[in-house]
């Protein structure tokens, strides 16, 4: 592999403003492809692009404000039913634990139907089954009764994608999002790759194989953004070819033996960088 070019990434620097146009009137595809070589023939007349989008994690400072990251509270157990649980599976294991539980759900079931004090089937196991072993135990470990029956809230925190819908939700388990998009019935349509699922890697794999096959006679443009520390969406660079991440190709797609992979990847463009520490970012040609 040849490095072309480093882009250093300095994100006062970086281009806020775009063609919009990249990014408007697209709806997901329900194109079902069971192969990359079916995309390559699909996608020739569809003037296909790509957006790759490198995201940096939040600032930290960000976190709690509502205009970064939507909060939802959800509430929580007591840390003391918490702990009659913990006490449980550590006796019995988790897999003797379960089988343990299910015998006594269907056991107790029809007793807890008749009667109205409990508003769960669980609140009826805790009292007949695990209270009387472990509740003693706890009572005495923890000094602060009040705190330990209290009912807690969790906080979940999810950060705001602000790209246009409807691609404006993300998987935030990628360091990167890779949308492939092209015409269709007078209309544009894209998919989304990525690395965090299995599903995703495999979509992703297929997807890229089809565009390095069909870039060898037809150009495939591509375009390089950078979803920054305050979820700012801002330009890098647009590529004439595809220009895509040097990552999970070929993960989750076994169509293709590496031999196939790394001639599909010959003489074609990558970018690889540090994921969610990106300072900057290598233009690589593979040999």
């Amino acid at each position: 592999m040849n490095v072309l070019q480093t882009i250093q990434i300095n994100p006062s620097a970086l281009q806020k403003d775009f063609d919009p146009i990249l990014f408007e009137n697209i709806s997901w595809s329900n194109a079902l492809f069971r192969t990359h070589r079916e995309i390559a023939a699909a996608l020739q007349d569809k003037n296909p692009y790509t957006i790759t989008v490198i995201i940096d994690p939040l600032k930290w400072e960000l976190r709690n404000r509502k205009e970064y990251v939507k909060k939802t509270k959800k509430p929580m157990v007591s840390k003391y039913r918490k702990l009659l649980y913990s006490l449980f599976f550590e006796e019995f294991g988790q897999r003797e634990g379960n089988d343990l539980f299910a015998t006594w759900l269907e056991r107790y079931r029809p007793v807890w139907q008749q009667s109205k004090k409990y508003e769960t089937i669980d609140d009826f196991i805790i009292e007949r089954e695990l209270e009387p072993r472990y509740k003693r135990a706890i009572l005495a470990k923890h000094r602060n009764h009040i705190k330990l029956f209290q009912n807690r809230v969790q906080i979940d925190r999810e950060r705001y994608y602000c790209l246009p819908e409807p691609l404006n939700w993300i998987d935030w388990r990628n360091p990167y999002d890779n949308i492939f998009v092209w015409e269709q019935d007078d209309q544009k349509v894209a998919s989304r790759g990525g690395n965090g699922s299995s599903g995703g890697r495999e979509r992703n794999s297929m997807l890229i194989l089809g565009l390095l096959e069909l870039n060898k006679h037809t150009p495939v443009p591509s375009f390089l953004f950078v979803y920054t520390e305050k979820n700012e969406l801002k330009f890098l660079k647009k590529f004439d070819r595809l220009c895509i991440p040097n990552r999970d190709i070929g993960s989750n797609y076994p169509a293709c033996t590496n031999k196939q992979i790394n001639d599909l990847k010959h003489g074609n463009l990558f970018m690889q960088w540090e994921p969610w520490h990106t300072s900057h970012i290598e233009i690589i040609k593979y040999d």
